[in-house]
């Protein structure tokens, strides 16, 4: 599991989480948002249309720690 200490706003993640191992499937993505409310997830940006530079204008998700890995793939 990732350290929440060590992330940051805009940092590249890859989502994996096992169901998606099984099958070598994984999605890219930013950290938009360090929630005050819990030390095991955080919000980010999946699906931009590929407008990563724009990101924080698009919803994001809340993601388990347990299931991102550093950059992207």
């Amino acid at each position: 599991m990732l350290d929440l200490s060590k992330l940051s706003i805009g940092q590249k993640v890859c989502y994996q989480p096992s169901h998606y191992k099984e099958n070598g499937i994984f999605e890219n993505g930013l950290i938009k948002e360090i929630s005050q409310h819990t030390t095991e997830a955080v919000r980010v940006v999946y699906n931009c249309k590929n407008d990563w530079k724009n990101y924080k204008n698009y919803t994001s998700a809340l993601t388990n720690l347990r299931d991102l890995q550093l950059g992207w793939k």
